[in-house]
């Protein structure tokens, strides 16, 4: 029977405050039994919840998504060499972790795969403001994946093959409420506003019509910042071009908080292209909850 068949794959949750989150993104992982939590100095029970749900926990001081994820490639005693990463706020679906158990079966070459996920807000599946399927990097192998930093997230260094797999994991985004969402994309919208002004000069047109969609994004966003009403643009974007407006209040919602992230980016972005400095309100700590939230898909 296919079902009793081990997946070969080991789980990495990233934390830092995750006593709300971390039981129920491990209880997920169903099928993947070798379950590791990477905090970075949580003062909550997220150390004692995950323990006591069966996961190792290891510490490490969060410098940047993917430093956390190289450290963990380089440190966590994984039992298996593929290893998925998650967020606390994420969680493994039984769809997913029979998909992971098919692919294991025919013993991948490749280097990771591609995920896309569910962005879930208000209750619901958020599939057109939510760009559904935004794909991200979270299935690799140890020896062949590394990471480097990008913006306030990462982006894969490997010289293999990167795959896609189609079955989605979700996405809580909010799950910690409105005012923890602001205050994350303020520090968020800082570095990718910095990351626009290091990339200017490679705003051209590369990989605008590539066939692969993530290669598109990544070049429509680097053009993006050249753009006037940058923000107007999104929203217009989510709530018309995506559909969002068929979400009704949800859609709406949503797209409006991804319209002030998206001013805040661009009003760093033109000061520090002005020489002046960026002010924002001092962060209460590196929050390493969710770095599926890239310059690469819907901000969630």
């Amino acid at each position: 029977m296919s079902g009793s068949l081990p997946i070969p794959v080991s789980v990495v949750i990233l934390t830092l405050n995750e006593e709300i989150n971390v039981a129920d993104c491990i209880a997920s992982c169903r099928g993947l039994a070798d379950i590791h939590v990477l905090d970075s100095g949580s003062t909550d029970r997220t150390r004692e919840l995950a323990e006591a749900h069966g996961a190792t926990v290891w510490d490490h001081p969060f410098e940047s998504f993917g430093a956390q994820r190289n450290w963990a490639i380089d440190n966590i005693t994984a039992k298996n060499d593929w290893i998925l990463h998650l967020d606390a706020d994420e969680r493994v679906t039984p769809e997913l972790e029979e998909a992971l158990r098919s692919l294991f079966q025919s013993n991948p070459t490749e280097a990771g795969f591609y995920l896309p996920n569910k962005l879930m807000f208000m209750g619901r599946w958020l599939k057109r403001c939510g760009g559904y399927p935004t794909y991200q990097m979270r299935l690799f192998h140890k020896g062949r994946m590394r990471f480097q930093d990008y913006g306030h997230s990462q982006r894969e260094l490997t010289d293999g093959e990167i795959g896609t797999l189609n079955e989605p994991y979700l996405h809580y985004a909010f799950c910690k409420g409105i005012s923890d969402w602001l205050e994350k994309h303020n520090r968020y919208s800082t570095e990718e506003a910095n990351q626009a002004i290091k990339a200017e000069t490679s705003a051209g047109q590369g990989g605008l019509f590539s066939r692969n969609s993530l290669q598109r994004r990544r070049a429509l966003k680097r053009i993006s910042f050249r753009l006037p009403m940058r923000d107007k643009l999104r929203v217009f974007q989510l709530l018309i071009l995506q559909g969002g407006i068929l979400e009704g209040r949800t859609g709406l919602m949503y797209s409006r908080l991804i319209g002030i992230y998206e001013r805040m980016t661009n009003v760093k972005y033109r000061l520090l292209q002005q020489g002046r400095s960026v002010s924002e309100m001092a962060p209460l700590g590196r929050d390493p909850v969710d770095s599926s939230t890239t310059e690469d898909d819907q901000s969630g």
